[in-house]
């Protein structure tokens, strides 16, 4: 079985990237309000984390389910890319606040619909790819018996989102944490550090636009400082400790890491 694993783990290593048409991407940059509606995306990335943290604070997921409704009936009158992707976020967080509520089938089941949504969407961009590539890394706890299957689907959006925008740091935070969660006897570790130094680096979005993803940041710095506190590199995952705490004070998961780096 283990033969079996890094065999597998070889061919998809080995696999070069699909030839990618760009005249067939639906890039979102030239996506453009054309209804009244469609104020429901307008800083629509900060609506849906506002709504999962209120259903966290009030036990109750209820604003979760009325943004997903919104989006949905949006995506009814306007069948844009778009929309899906957002719906995906959405659903996304909806299955972490069921995980933390201690219902893995109803997390599951979100998490499964998030995918296949974007997984069904034609001409998919650098965006499409990085989310889907993170939604199916997610999803491995899930379903232990469909770890290889799921593991290389996300490694190979992760791939496809960076060979499409290579200067977008969302593609290049999935993938670093796909090399960050393979283990080291199977390849893993080759990949983190370059690839998370440069997501830090880039800015959220090209052009600032509030219809448009801006996450990854805050993730990329925690993966990186937790890799030189893995590799016990204590001046550097400081210097990234600041350089992140600074840029994002409010964040819960980077502050935890401090607790890691006194008297360090």
């Amino acid at each position: 079985m283990i033969r079996l694993f890094l065999f597998l783990l070889l061919t998809a290593s080995c696999q070069a990237t699909p030839r990618i048409d760009f005249e067939q991407i639906e890039f979102y940059e030239t996506f453009t309000l054309t209804d009244a509606s469609d104020s429901l995306l307008v800083d629509i990335q900060q609506k849906i984390y506002d709504r999962f943290v209120q259903s966290l604070m009030s036990q109750d997921d209820q604003q979760l389910l009325t943004i997903e409704k919104q989006l949905a009936d949006l995506y009814a009158t306007n069948a844009q890319n778009l929309i899906r992707y957002w719906e995906s976020y959405a659903r996304y967080y909806h299955a972490i606040y069921a995980l933390k509520k201690g219902d893995r089938e109803l997390a599951e089941q979100y998490l499964s619909q998030a995918i296949a949504w974007l997984d069904q969407l034609k001409k998919k961009n650098a965006e499409d790819h990085a989310l889907l590539s993170m939604l199916q890394g997610f999803a491995i706890q899930f379903n232990p018996q469909k770890t290889m299957q799921l593991a290389m689907a996300s490694k190979q959006n992760a791939e496809l989102a960076l060979a499409i925008d290579a200067q977008n740091l969302r593609a290049h935070y999935v993938v670093a944490s796909n090399d960050f969660y393979t283990p080291e006897q199977y390849g893993g570790g080759k990949k983190v550090e370059a690839h998370l130094q440069k997501a830090v680096a880039l800015p959220t979005q090209k052009i600032k636009n509030d219809l448009l993803p801006s996450w990854g940041k805050e993730e990329a710095y925690e993966m990186l400082i937790k890799w030189y506190i893995k590799k016990e590199q204590w001046e550097t995952a400081k210097t990234y400790f600041q350089e992140a705490i600074a840029a994002f004070p409010d964040n819960y998961q980077l502050s935890q890491l401090a607790t890691q780096l006194v008297s360090k």
